[in-house]
């Protein structure tokens, strides 16, 4: 596997930039093997010193640099199953002597030869930044030093809270675990807690995934949270006035709290649970997510100030005008999707048809629900995978999960389903309930019909339909729902004018999240739908950011919210590169007994992180950084300059225009 740099020659004007900028080195410029204008009239020989076309001498890292900067747009990026075909090493370019006159080309902003050090191809015409190109017809780049932001890292895109995981993830590799634990927490108020449960977009947008594997970046994240220390939160700049009240304490909610008492507001978090948390503490299981690790995230929020009022629910204990009657200026409303759907068939109102959120909530309470004989599980998702696994160690016969689709479409991650197999675990695919079937009363079993794939898709997946005669019932004494989550409504009653929409989501303004009465916003699962911790810990920023412009009247929000809580790091000028495939680190299998909830998943040794985040290409940085090292693979490290072929008695790398090898 590899990146392949493709050049459509034809309309390449062989400026040579691409070379200047490429900062692993994995372009050159080929020489000519032919006279041409620059030797001249007559029959003059080829300049040893001119060059004619790039040519991909050396493993790419695909961080299309290259391809952003290149002015006529003429390179594209490909990623190939195979080896990449490289092209001979060109060697140094010998420039005539200066006493000679006459045109050189690309002398002013060409290097002669590859270069140990990376600088502005533009010289000191003015600050580089290599430029953001949304469409392939945009060439122009700003010549100003206000310049428009530098690209960001693929991983730092996929995440929704912006996570700069390439810079935490070096940090590691250097051995800077206060500062990467720092950077992890700057933009997220759960690190720790995404160390452990976090769906990890990164790592499916990681680069180093054609080449080999993609970064452990979650477990990379959970070992700084476990071997740093974050630094002592300064007091806010500015003390302000404007109450907030956020109703919910779950991950959006906290988060936005964490966000306004950072920028000096009084807030106040009603939760409507006995624990904070929201699904954090009540959906997930403590196996999957060890307590003390939530409770210490919550305390550090709350001990920078903000109130917390438990067992506080909207709807029963207070209403959104008590509220406004309170004296609070903005309200965000986090109150998340817990009400399980139906299963929508009949007898699903039988006895031992229970919601799969309810009965984890049950677990994680502390209440220890005990179950009997087998358990069918309905779903596919993580609070399938969890609920399955909890019913196990709840004493439950056997475990059965039932999903409508195939298995490659199940949105659980991977590894959980992995996990819940390892368990022994049943996972049965490709069917839908159709009956639920009872005696007296109660659950017996589950009558299911097989589904199969269509040619037909709606919605971007594929169309399952029912098989003819192929319904069977499955034994089952207690049914779990997970099937999905909504928002419960009753908590805005009638006249709010806050609209609602079909599905009893909150309707709110997308970039704002504000709804339709002045001053309240609302955000997270009960806009969305379930989502991701992740999105929730983005959204609750996202709220903070709309609340400080509505309050404070400042037009860029985030911006102030960015420059209370970015942790600044000192600028790398030196980067070196491992490019040669090797393995991705996995942390081992936890061992499991019946009954036992406790976490067993161990993480990274001090050895195998710095190894693993050593791995990364780095594609944060490598933009800017003046000096890049490949150490291993297809890199410069293979080439043989002429001082080290006297050295060694070599034949230097030849200068040939192109070939492979």
């Amino acid at each position: 596997m590899g990146y392949r740099i493709e050049i459509d020659h034809g309309n390449c004007i062989n400026c040579g930039i691409c070379m200047d900028v490429c900062p692993v080195e994995a372009l050159d410029m080929s020489r000519p093997t032919r006279p041409g204008v620059e030797a001249g009239l007559g029959e003059g020989a080829p300049a040893p010193w001119m060059m004619e076309h790039p040519v991909q001498v050396g493993e790419c890292i695909g961080c299309s640099i290259c391809i952003r900067e290149c002015p006529v747009v003429v390179m594209t990026l490909h990623a190939e199953p195979g080896e990449t075909l490289l092209a001979p090493r060109q060697g140094p370019i010998h420039r005539p002597p200066a006493e000679e006159r006459g045109w050189i080309a690309l002398s002013a902003v060409t290097t002669e030869s590859l270069k140990p050090e990376h600088v502005s191809p533009w010289g000191d015409l003015f600050t580089w930044r290599t430029a953001e190109r949304p469409q392939p017809w945009q060439v122009w780049r700003t010549m100003v030093e206000d310049a428009p932001e530098s690209p960001k890292a693929p991983c730092q895109v996929a995440c929704p809270a912006g996570t700069d995981a390439g810079r935490y993830v070096g940090l590691i590799a250097a051995g800077r675990y206060d500062d990467a634990y720092a950077v992890a927490a700057e933009v997220n108020p759960f690190p720790s807690v995404c160390g452990w449960i976090c769906t990890a977009p990164c790592e499916a947008a990681c680069r180093r995934s054609v080449l080999d594997e993609p970064i452990s970046i979650r477990t990379l994240k959970r070992f700084a949270a476990e071997h740093g220390h974050l630094p002592v939160v300064p007091k806010p700049a500015i003390s302000r006035t404007d109450r907030v009240a956020i109703v919910g304490g779950g991950p959006a909610g906290m988060s936005a709290a964490y966000y306004l008492v950072r920028l000096g507001y009084p807030v106040t978090v009603f939760e409507a649970m006995p624990v904070p948390g929201g699904m954090m503490a009540i959906g997930i299981p403590e196996y999957r997510l060890p307590r003390e690790v939530l409770r210490e995230e919550i305390e550090r929020i709350v001990g920078l100030g903000v109130e917390l009022k438990l067992d506080h629910a909207m709807g029963r204990d207070f209403t959104l005008g008590d509220l406004e009657a309170q004296g609070y200026r903005a309200v965000f409303l986090a109150t998340g999707a817990s009400k399980s759907r139906r299963l929508g068939v009949p007898g699903d109102s039988l006895e031992g048809v229970v919601p799969a959120t309810l009965f984890l909530k049950q677990v994680n309470l502390g209440e220890k629900p005990r179950l009997h004989g087998p358990v069918v599980v309905v779903g596919g998702g993580s609070t399938a995978m969890d609920a399955a696994r909890s019913a196990w160690r709840s004493g439950a016969a056997s475990v059965t999960i039932v999903y409508r689709r195939g298995r490659a479409e199940m949105p659980a991650q991977l590894e959980e389903i992995e996990a819940a197999e390892r368990e022994g675990i049943v996972i049965r695919t490709g069917l839908a309930p159709t009956e639920v079937v009872g005696r007296d009363g109660t659950v017996v079993g589950l009558r299911c019909e097989e589904q199969c794939p269509t040619d037909r898709v709606e919605g971007g997946r594929t169309v399952w339909e029912p098989v003819p005669g192929s319904e069977h019932e499955i034994p089952a004494r207690t049914i779990l729902v997970a099937i999905g989550e909504e928002p419960d409504p009753s908590i805005l009653p009638e006249g709010a004018g806050i609209e609602v929409s079909g599905w009893a989501g909150i309707v709110a303004d997308p970039r704002t999240l504000a709804t339709g009465r002045a001053g309240i916003f609302a955000g997270g699962d009960v806009v969305s739908g379930p989502k991701t911790i992740i999105d929730a810990v983005a959204a609750g920023r996202r709220a903070a950011t709309s609340i400080h412009e509505y309050l404070a009247g400042v037009k860029n929000g985030e911006a102030e919210i960015f420059a209370a809580v970015r942790y600044p790091t000192a600028l790398e000028l030196h980067l070196a590169l491992d490019i040669a495939p090797k393995p991705r680190a996995h942390p081992p299998l936890p061992v499991v007994q019946p009954g036992l909830f406790a976490a067993m998943q161990v993480g990274f040794d001090e050895a195998t992180a710095r190894s693993e985040a050593s791995r990364c290409f780095r594609c944060d940085a490598v933009y800017g950084c003046p000096a890049v090292e490949v150490r291993a693979g297809r890199g410069p490290a293979d080439r043989v300059t002429p001082a080290q072929a006297g050295l060694a008695g070599l034949e230097p790398t030849p200068m040939a225009a192109g070939g492979s090898r």
